[in-house]
């Protein structure tokens, strides 16, 4: 085989399944966050749907220490998506910064039928500035949650992690969030 093998190599987790995300709260990670004890890297899809209105609430990443989301610590993190929404819109921007304030969607970043891929690497969880107190040792091993939210709006989106740099490579590899 070649390339990266996500189902043997790495770990999936359905963390929202496409679904109707009006008027979920950005405030607290939907649960369940995901742990990265066992891997080095992670990769947020956020695939959106059809959009009512323009889903302009703020996406969050935090850093939590259960996998239903107690302790969150909003956290930066870095980020891709796709200009436009859309059928044969495949292209990524180069990377952005989104501070611990969180990510404010709008139709550039978040349009209907879009895409937003966040990066998350093990290393950067266990930096001084991140997370508060739960940076240093204890920022791999903690749990990532994602904060979605929409307007009262039919709104529809999707949230899949994708980990790698697996520790204990293995096709029945174990949950992440639990």
């Amino acid at each position: 085989m070649n390339g990266f093998s996500i189902s043997e190599a790495g770990h999936v987790a359905v963390l929202l399944p496409p679904q109707n995300i009006t008027g979920a709260s950005s405030a607290s990670p939907i649960n369940p966050a995901f742990s990265m004890k066992n891997y080095k890297h992670a990769t947020v899809l956020i695939a959106f749907g059809a959009e009512a209105t323009q889903d302009a609430t703020t996406l969050f990443v935090y850093l939590c220490t259960s996998a239903a989301g107690a302790g969150a610590t909003a956290i930066p993190f870095n980020y891709y998506y796709q200009a436009a929404g859309g059928a044969g819109n495949d292209l990524l921007t180069g990377i952005n910064n989104a501070p611990a304030t969180g990510l404010v969607l709008s139709s550039t970043v978040a349009p209907a039928n879009g895409l937003i891929v966040i990066e998350i690497d093990a290393n950067e969880l266990e930096a001084a500035g991140v997370g508060g107190a739960l940076a240093g040792s204890d920022g791999a091993a903690s749990y990532i949650g994602i904060g979605l939210g929409a307007p009262a709006a039919a709104d529809f989106a999707a949230v899949v992690v994708i980990l790698s740099g697996s520790r204990f490579a293995n096709t029945a590899s174990p949950t992440v969030t639990t």
